[in-house]
C-alpha cells in the first residue's frame, strides 16, 4: 500500500512565500523616494468671547450630632432652594453631590468624632445674570452658602464660533497652499489631507464665594450677588497636506 503524502511541507511552504512576499513589499516601501510636491501645511484662527451663562454653585450645610436629622434638614432646604430656583424664567437648576463627612476633635492627644457634616448642593446656571444675581441672594438669606461662581458657553454660542473658526482657519490654509505653490514655481494645488481640530479654549475657572447665609430679610431686601464675566479665548487649528501641481 503506497502512504499518504502529509501535507504540513506543502503549507510551510505557501507561508513560507507569504512572508516572503510581505517582507519585499515592505523593503520596497521602504526604499520607494516620498513624493515629490507635496507639502505638509498648518493654519489657525483664534478668538476671544464672552460667555453667555453663569454658574454659580450654592450649598446648604448643617453640622450636628444626628446625622440623620442634619440630612433631613439639609434635604429640605435643598428641596426649597430648587422649588424656588425653577419658578424663576430663564435659570435652569439642578441638584449637584450630596455628602456626609465625620467632624472630628482632639481630647488628650487623639482624635474624636465630634458630630457630622451634611453638605448638600444646588446648580444655577442662566444667561440672565441680574435675574441669577438676585436669586443667589434671595437663597442666601434662606439658609444657602454661595460656595463658588464661573461662566459657560452655551452650545448656540459655541457652535457660531466654532464654525466663524473653522471658515477662518481653513482660508488661511488654503492662502498658504496657494503661497507655497507660487513660491516653489508650481501653478496650483490639490488637497491630500486636511484635519480640524477640536476647538481650544480656557474659560475662568470657578471663583470661591463663599457667602454663608445671613440673617432672614424679604426678597425685596436681598442683596444680588453681583456676577460679570471676562474675555476668554479660543482657537481652532486645521493641519493637512496638498499636493502640488505644474
Amino acid at each position: 500500500m503506497r502512504a499518504t503524502m502529509p501535507f504540513r511541507p506543502v503549507l510551510h511552504s505557501v507561508a513560507v512565500s507569504c512572508a516572503s512576499l510581505a517582507l519585499c513589499s515592505l523593503a520596497w516601501a521602504q526604499s520607494a523616494p516620498p513624493p515629490s510636491g507635496v507639502v505638509d501645511l498648518q493654519a489657525s484662527a483664534q478668538v476671544e468671547v464672552v460667555p453667555d451663562l453663569a454658574v454659580l454653585t450654592l450649598v446648604a450645610e448643617r453640622s450636628g450630632a444626628d446625622a440623620a436629622s442634619l440630612t433631613a434638614q439639609a434635604s429640605k432646604t435643598l428641596e426649597a432652594a430648587l422649588h424656588q430656583a425653577r419658578s424663576v424664567p430663564g435659570v435652569e437648576a439642578s441638584s449637584g453631590g450630596f455628602s456626609t463627612q465625620p467632624r472630628w476633635k482632639t481630647v488628650n492627644n487623639q482624635a474624636q468624632r465630634d458630630g457630622w457634616t451634611v453638605r448638600a448642593s444646588l446648580i444655577l446656571k442662566s444667561a440672565d445674570f441680574n435675574a441669577l444675581g438676585k436669586l443667589a441672594g434671595q437663597l442666601a438669606q434662606q439658609g444657602m452658602q454661595i460656595e463658588s461662581s464661573g461662566f459657560e458657553l452655551s452650545n448656540a454660542l459655541s457652535e457660531r464660533e466654532e464654525a466663524a473658526l473653522i471658515d477662518t482657519a481653513i482660508a488661511r490654509f488654503k492662502a498658504k497652499a496657494a503661497l507655497a505653490a507660487r513660491a516653489l514655481g508650481y501653478t496650483g494645488y490639490s488637497l491630500r489631507t486636511v484635519q480640524i481640530e477640536p476647538v481650544q479654549g480656557q474659560l475662568p475657572a470657578p471663583r470661591p464665594m463663599l457667602m454663608r447665609a445671613a440673617s432672614p430679610m424679604a426678597a425685596d431686601e436681598a442683596s444680588a450677588v453681583p456676577l460679570a464675566s471676562g474675555r476668554s479665548p479660543l482657537r481652532l487649528t486645521v493641519h493637512g497636506s496638498v499636493q502640488l501641481t505644474r
